[in-house]
Order: structure tokens, then C-alpha cells, then sequence
């Protein structure tokens, strides 16, 4: 049987967003939003803060995928991150817990910056909220701007 099944609709958007590291899913249609690494969870002050803010996270409505691999060095937890390809990875360590921050970045290595912990939530889900909104921006400007849109709308594109 011949067609676009989920499984070539995935390949297809690997093939066209992604870098030397792993696929960069487009927000929209990402099996996650956030990736939470939680770097060293055998901390107690670490694993505290992380499982909050995945709680948090989730109860707010942000797909979250939480890895607190105690096995895993963090050079590995960030790799793994890339190969799954989720728009934003969130780092809670205990360097960052000693700074009063957690560390932000975008998969695509657009945005890295920091935020305090007690405004992390709010941080992370103006972002996600952010590239959800550029999301359906550029998705309209593409129908409605674009000569070929137009020309495939016009059902001239076979």
C-alpha cells in the first residue's frame, strides 16, 4: 500500500529539519515541547526543583520529557536531547542551583540564555507560547505571500 503514512510524514520532516546532531522538530507537531535534564539527580536540591517543574510544567499544559538518568554523564544527556530533537531543552544542575538559575536552549541553537528559578515556569512557557505563535505566522505568511502558494492554490500545481 502506497501513500504518506505517518511513518514517511516523520522521515520526510527529519529530512527537511534537521542538523549533524539529530532531527529539529517544529513545535507544532514535536512529540515534546521541553526537554527537562535533570543533571545529576542524585542531588536532592536538584531532583527537588526538576520533578517541581515538570509538575508544574505539565499541569500548565507543556509536553514535557523528563530525563533523570543518575547513570548518564551530562555530555551524554544533552546528545541524547539532541537525537530526540525537541524544540527546547531545559538543564537544572547544581551549578545552576548554586547560581539561582536554570539554563535554556533552543534545539535549533537559536536561543541560549538563563532564567532565575523562580521565574522559570513563566519563562519557559512564554517561549514555548513564542515559537508556537511564530509557528502559525510564518505558516499564514507562506500561504498568503508566496508566488508558488499562490500558484499551487490556484490548483496550476499538479
Amino acid at each position: 500500500c502506497y501513500g504518506i503514512g505517518v511513518g514517511r510524514l516523520a522521515a520526510s520532516i527529519c529530512e527537511a529539519h534537521h542538523d549533524d546532531y539529530g532531527p529539529i522538530w517544529p513545535i507544532a507537531i514535536a512529540p515534546w515541547q521541553v526537554h527537562l535534564c535533570a543533571v545529576r539527580s542524585d542531588d536532592e536540591e536538584v531532583k527537588a526543583y526538576a520533578d517541581n517543574l515538570y509538575n508544574t510544567l505539565t499541569e500548565k499544559g507543556v509536553e514535557v520529557i523528563y530525563d533523570d538518568r543518575k547513570t548518564v554523564s551530562a555530555g551524554v544527556m544533552f546528545s541524547d536531547a539532541d537525537l530526540l530533537g525537541v524544540p527546547f531543552r531545559v538543564v537544572v544542575s547544581p551549578r545552576n542551583m548554586k547560581g539561582g538559575i536554570v539554563e535554556i536552549a533552543s534545539r535549533d541553537k537559536s536561543l541560549k540564555t538563563s532564567a532565575p528559578l523562580d521565574s522559570a515556569v513563566e519563562e519557559i512557557i512564554k517561549l514555548v507560547t513564542d515559537a508556537q505563535k511564530y509557528s502559525k505566522d510564518e505558516k499564514i505568511m507562506l500561504l498568503q505571500g508566496s508566488e508558488m502558494s499562490s500558484f499551487m492554490l490556484a490548483g496550476k500545481c499538479n
